[in-house]
C-alpha cells in the first residue's frame, strides 16, 4: 500500500509541474501575441509542423510510446492466456480417484493455476512429505509470480518518466523563448512561437503516453492480484486434500 502511495505521489507531482509549466507557457504566448497586436494574423500550423517544433525530446517520447504500446499488448495477451478458472480446475481434480487421475485432469489445462497444481500433485505422487509438498507448491507460486509481474515495473516507470521528459521539453522550450526575449527584446514576439510550441507539444506528448500507461498498469495489477488470490485459495484446498491418503 505504501509503495502504491509513493508511486501515485510521483505521478501526481510530475503531472502537476507539467501542467503548471504548460499553463505558464500558454499564458506567456497569449501575452506576447496581444502585445504585438498579432491576434488577427495568427497562422494555424499543420500537425507535421507542430511535431517538428517539438524538438529532439519529442523523438524520445515517440520511442517511449512505441515501447509502452508494446508492453501493453504483450501483457494483455499474456494475462488473457494464463487466467483460467482455478475453481473449475480444482473441481475436476477432486473428481479423480487417484493421484494419476488428478494429474491427468491438469494436463490439457493452460494457465498459472494449472501449472502450480500440476507441480503440487506431481510432488504428492512422487512420495514427498506434506511439508515438502507445501514448499514445492510455494516455490512454483513464486516462479509464476515472477512471470505475472514481468514488465509491470517498466510500465510503472513510463507513468512517471514520460511526464518528466515532457516537463524537460517544456523547460527547454521556455528557455529558448526567453533567450529570444533576452536577445531581441519584445520588438517581435512572434519569434517566441517556436519555443512555446516546443514546450506545449512536449507537455501534451508526455501526458499522452503516461495516461494510457497508468490505466494499463492499474488494470494489469488488478488482473495479477485476482489470478493470485484465486490460485492460492484453490491451492490451499488442494494441499489439504492431498494430506489425506490417496492412492497413486
Amino acid at each position: 500500500m505504501c509503495v502504491l502511495s509513493n508511486r501515485m505521489s510521483r505521478v501526481v507531482s510530475a503531472a502537476f509541474w507539467t501542467v503548471l509549466a504548460a499553463v505558464a507557457a500558454s499564458g506567456a504566448g497569449r501575452v506576447f501575441a496581444q502585445d504585438a497586436g498579432a491576434a488577427d494574423s495568427v497562422k494555424t500550423k499543420t500537425l507535421w509542423e507542430m511535431l517538428q517544433a517539438g524538438g529532439p525530446l519529442l523523438l524520445v517520447l515517440a520511442l517511449l510510446s512505441v515501447i509502452t504500446a508494446t508492453l501493453i499488448i504483450e501483457r494483455f495477451l499474456y494475462y488473457r492466456s494464463v487466467g483460467g478458472s482455478a475453481g473449475e480446475l480444482l473441481h475436476k481434480i477432486k473428481q479423480g480417484a487417484t493421484l494419476s487421475d488428478m494429474l491427468r485432469a491438469t494436463n490439457d489445462v493452460r494457465g498459472v493455476a494449472a501449472r502450480v497444481m500440476r507441480v503440487t500433485i506431481q510432488a504428492a505422487r512422487d512420495g514427498y512429505k506434506p511439508d515438502e509438498i507445501e514448499d514445492l507448491a510455494q516455490s512454483a507460486v513464486t516462479k509464476e509470480l515472477i512471470s505475472l509481474e514481468k514488465h509491470l515495473p517498466l510500465l510503472d516507470s513510463m507513468v512517471t518518466m514520460c511526464p518528466l521528459i515532457g516537463l524537460l521539453g517544456t523547460t527547454i522550450g521556455m528557455i529558448h523563448s526567453f533567450s529570444v526575449v533576452a536577445a531581441l527584446g519584445m520588438s517581435d514576439p512572434t519569434k517566441l512561437a517556436g519555443g512555446i510550441s516546443e514546450a506545449l507539444i512536449n507537455t501534451a506528448a508526455g501526458l499522452a503516453v503516461a495516461i494510457p500507461a497508468l490505466f494499463a498498469y492499474n488494470y494489469f495489477s488488478g488482473k495479477k492480484e485476482a489470478i493470485l488470490m484465486n490460485m492460492e485459495k484453490s491451492l490451499t484446498e488442494l494441499i489439504v486434500l492431498l494430506k489425506s491418503p490417496i492412492p497413486p
